[in-house]
This record gives structure tokens, C-alpha cells and sequence, in this order.
């Protein structure tokens, strides 16, 4: 388990030039703390989750801008995602029923949006030059919003193998962008 504040900005740095292991670590620390955040917010278990696997989705392409990186700066990075990922799916009226939180509603930063928009862009350069298997598990996850266990009858896989192809798939998507980056 990961304990103190080294240890994330450990796995930060390794996460940041698309290492597997890094982003798992990442995931399995802050997966929980996001998912707790969203649910809070939008108190539906399956919409938190896939505002989870977004922020995720959007770590990856913003990580490497990220400078402080001891624990409680980098969980602040990711529920700063977060808010604004809710903040997004009020404002597209997946929920017209319910008013955005009173907390949510600062989050509403163009620069930051304006960020987002732009590494979104950035994301689907690269994601045609992944495999064609790991484009396809991302696209499910992500685009489609797929499950883990939808994704898995759809391509035919087993549960475990569907998440281990989507971590490297992050990982790969994440060695794309750094090194265009670096370019």
C-alpha cells in the first residue's frame, strides 16, 4: 500500500512517461478518493463511476503538467478534475433534474476548461497511434462509457484482462503524448 507522500510522487514520476506500474499505483490510491467525491455529488453509483474513469482519462493527458507532486497536492489535482468533470455533465444536462452543488459551481475556470478542451484534442491525436486493440478498449471505456464487464462480452475477454489491457493502454497514451511533448 502506499503510505506517505513520497510514495505518490514516486509513482507520479513514473506515471508521467506512461510506466504501467505508476498508474497503477495512482489508480488504486486515488480511484477510491475520486469515486467518494463523485458520488457525494451526484449520489448515482454507475454515473460516479464513470466520472471516475474520466478523470482518469484526463489525468493521463495533463499529468505531466502537474509540479507539485507530494500526496495531498496530487488528490487535490484529481478532485479539481473531478469537479470540473461534474460540473461538465450538469451543464450537458445529463441531469437536468438537479441543480448543480453550491461547491461545484466555482470550478466553473475557462483557462482550465479551455485546458481540458485542448489536451482532449491532444488525447485523440494519439490515440490513433495506439493498437487497434487498445484504441478499441479505450474507446468502450471512455468515449462509450462502457463497463469493465460490457467491454469484456463485447471483445470477447475475461474482466481481468480487460482492465489490464486498459491500464496499458493508459500507459501507452501516456508515453504518447510525453514524447510529443518532449519533441
Amino acid at each position: 500500500a502506499m503510505t506517505g507522500g513520497r510514495t505518490v510522487s514516486a509513482a507520479v514520476d513514473a506515471a508521467v512517461p506512461g510506466d504501467g506500474a505508476g498508474w497503477d499505483a495512482l489508480f488504486d490510491r486515488f480511484y477510491p478518493v475520486v469515486l467518494r467525491f463523485a458520488m457525494a455529488r451526484l449520489g448515482d453509483r454507475s454515473a460516479a463511476e464513470e466520472v471516475t474513469q474520466e478523470v482518469f482519462v484526463a489525468a493521463v493527458a495533463s499529468i505531466r503538467s502537474l509540479r507539485e507532486r507530494r500526496e495531498p497536492a496530487v488528490e487535490a489535482w484529481f478532485l479539481r478534475i473531478a469537479r470540473f468533470k461534474i460540473v461538465d455533465r450538469f451543464r450537458r444536462g445529463r441531469r437536468p433534474d438537479l441543480e448543480v452543488p453550491g461547491d461545484l459551481v466555482a470550478a466553473d475556470d475557462p483557462a482550465e476548461a479551455a485546458t481540458l478542451r485542448m489536451e482532449a484534442a491532444e488525447v485523440r491525436r494519439a490515440m490513433e497511434r495506439l493498437t487497434d486493440e487498445q484504441r478499441e478498449i479505450l474507446v468502450r471505456r471512455f468515449v462509450l462509457d462502457q463497463s469493465l464487464e460490457q467491454v469484456a462480452e463485447a471483445t470477447g475477454r475475461p474482466v481481468g484482462a480487460v482492465k489490464s489491457m486498459q491500464h496499458r493502454a493508459l500507459a501507452a497514451l501516456s508515453r504518447r503524448l510525453g514524447r510529443r511533448e518532449a519533441a
